[in-house]
């Protein structure tokens, strides 16, 4: 977990990346794309207390990820409610946010190269504003045809379309502890900080253009009741 090479960009966002650490990740399941505007939509008729976020500049589109929803809208303020408590019990299922850790497992699709696809930025893999262009400034249909690329793991959208948000609070990585034969010691399904200011989030987003927001190391930290139009999520099992 982490970034294994260097970039030219140490001192700004990339700082948090380092030190590369071994973790061991249990099994678990994860949304093979973004939660979407039409199942937010079940959510929010199911409980009539509840209404749609501020729409985006593009309106509502079914098949496009939700956007405008904070961490605590997803998890509730105390991680326990919100539309996860609900999509759980509809679905018998216990889903919540990925981990930190488990959204980069992912991300890299068994491989350990910079992007999910290689080494290389390659924009028509991903949506983001590149391919895009000025006219096309939005989300994307999960289902669609072209632009999308799917990862061995058979997940989309993983880096570009939305910013995800993952569980953990945010904090950086501690230096990697070692046993007394000076082996490094494996962190078993980490999880963050046990408190703080920020949440995680992973991923680039379909207004961004710089390659470094795309990698799979990268990261990023909001304040839990931000929405914004950039930000969505996917959903989880807890570890099996």
């Amino acid at each position: 977990m982490g970034r294994t090479y260097p970039l030219e960009d140490v001192e700004g966002f990339s700082k948090d990346e380092v030190p590369a650490h071994p973790v061991d990740v249990s099994a678990f399941r994860l949304g093979a794309t973004p939660v979407t505007v039409g199942m937010w939509r079940e959510y929010v008729r199911a409980d009539p207390s509840l209404s749609m976020p501020d729409a985006p500049e593009w309106g509502w589109i079914d098949n496009h990820p939700i956007v405008n929803v904070s961490w605590n809208d997803i998890m509730g303020v105390d991680g326990t409610g919100g539309y996860c408590r609900w999509a759980s019990k509809v679905s018998g299922v216990r889903l919540r946010l990925p981990s930190e850790a488990m959204f980069e497992y992912a991300a890299k699709g068994g491989r350990d190269d910079r992007y999910p696809w290689g080494n290389t930025f390659d924009s028509s893999k991903i949506w983001c504003f590149k391919p895009v262009g000025e006219a096309g400034k939005t989300t994307a249909p999960v289902d669609r045809t072209d632009r999308i690329y799917r990862n061995a793991y058979g997940v989309s959208d993983i880096s570009g379309n939305v910013v995800q948000w993952c569980f953990d609070f945010y904090g950086p990585y501690s230096s990697q502890k070692r046993d007394h034969l000076g082996d490094p010691i494996v962190v078993a399904n980490p999880e963050g900080p046990a408190t703080g200011r920020f949440r995680c989030v992973r991923g680039g987003s379909w207004d961004y253009i710089d390659p470094h927001y795309f990698r799979c190391a990268n990261r990023l930290r909001y304040d839990p009741d931000v929405r914004d139009g950039l930000d969505g999520f996917r959903l989880s099992t807890g570890l099996v």
